[in-house]
């Protein structure tokens, strides 16, 4: 029985990504705060994902012809690593076609003027705006599934003016 107990202490979550449990918040244009949903399974956590219609929130917004409450409308799920490190992948509304894809995780960064050394940047982070919505749900796959090598080398900051 102690065996069974150690293993599972062990058990390497990019072999069983199913196993990950996410912490969710939802910001919608339309309220002040962020709704948490937290200790998801990957199931609830896509499912609350698809209920995001980002067409259709960005046309509510123009419709008002109002500020929103927040112009900053997301969808953000953060998982720990095999290490117990923080990821975070943040959705967010950008125009009416396209959103803003924000990566972020530890990773080594090399520093320094004179003499570089490696160092650990525990907020490193990537954003890319005016990406396609069917690029998001693939990043999204890749984040809940742990396959940080498809966002590593897909995601690259990029920032585009916002269309309106």
């Amino acid at each position: 029985m102690h065996t069974a107990v150690s293993n599972a202490k062990t058990l390497d979550l990019t072999v069983f990504p199913e196993l990950y449990m996410y912490d969710i918040k939802i910001q919608s244009p339309f309220d002040r705060y962020p709704v948490a949903h937290p200790d998801c399974n990957s199931e609830k956590a896509m499912h609350l994902y698809q209920q995001m219609d980002w067409e259709r929130i960005y046309r509510e917004i123009e419709e008002t012809r109002s500020s929103p409450e927040s112009p900053f409308y997301y969808f953000e799920i953060n998982r720990k690593n095999n290490l117990g490190e923080l990821e975070t992948l943040c959705i967010s509304g950008f125009d009416a076609y396209t959103i803003g894809i924000g990566y972020m995780r530890p990773k080594m960064e090399r520093k320094g003027f004179f003499v570089k050394k490696d160092v650990l940047n525990p907020k490193f982070s990537t954003q890319m705006d005016g990406m396609e919505i069917p690029f998001a749900l693939s990043c999204l796959e890749a984040f809940m599934k742990g396959d940080t090598n498809y966002l590593e080398e897909n995601l690259h900051n990029r920032r585009v003016p916002l269309r309106l």
